[in-house]
C-alpha cells in the first residue's frame, strides 16, 4: 500500500469538482472506452451522412478523425487505469464512500448512517479521498511552504 505523506486536504473548489466529477465517471468509462472502439469499427452500411464531395469547402480527413478519436481512446483508458490505481489504494472506508457516493449516486447522510460513523469523521475521510483523486490527476496547484502546515498524513 502506498504512503502519501502530507497529503493537503484543503483544495480548491474546482480541483473537488473535478476530482469527484472523475469519481462519478470511473464505472461508465468502460462503456466510453468501448463506444469509441466501435466508431472505429468499418460500417457495412451505407451511411446517411453527406460524403466528403458533399461537404462544400470544409475540410474533412478520415484518418485524421480516426486518430483523434483513438487519441481520446488512450486517453480515456489511461484516466480509468489512473483511477484503478486510486481506488485499490484507498482506505476499504474510502471505497465504500466512493462507491456509494459516487457510484451509487446516494446521499452525504445516507452514507454515513450506512457506515455508522459521525459526519465529522465521515466528511474528514471523504476529504482525504477527494484529496488524493485531486493529486492524482494534478488538479491541486503547487501550494507554498506556509500551507504545507494544514496537511495531514494520509495512510
Amino acid at each position: 500500500m502506498n504512503q502519501l505523506s502530507f497529503l493537503n486536504t484543503s483544495i480548491s473548489q474546482e480541483a473537488k469538482r473535478k476530482s469527484e466529477k472523475l469519481m462519478s465517471r470511473y464505472k461508465i468509462l468502460d462503456a466510453i472506452i468501448e463506444s469509441k472502439k466501435m466508431d472505429l469499427e468499418p460500417r457495412l452500411t451505407q451511411n446517411p451522412e453527406p460524403g466528403e464531395s458533399q461537404r462544400g469547402n470544409q475540410f474533412y480527413s478520415s484518418v485524421e478523425n480516426m486518430a483523434m478519436t483513438e487519441f481520446e481512446i488512450e486517453e480515456y483508458v489511461r484516466t480509468k487505469r489512473k483511477l484503478h490505481l486510486v481506488y485499490e489504494s484507498l482506505k476499504p472506508i474510502q471505497q465504500h464512500i466512493w462507491e456509494d457516493r459516487y457510484i451509487l449516486g446516494k446521499r452525504d447522510v445516507d452514507v454515513y448512517n450506512d457506515l455508522q460513523v459521525t459526519d465529522k469523521t465521515y466528511y474528514r475521510v471523504k476529504r482525504e479521498m477527494v484529496a488524493i483523486v485531486a493529486e492524482a490527476f494534478g488538479f491541486i496547484n503547487n501550494v507554498g511552504e506556509n500551507d504545507r502546515n494544514l496537511t495531514v498524513k494520509a495512510t
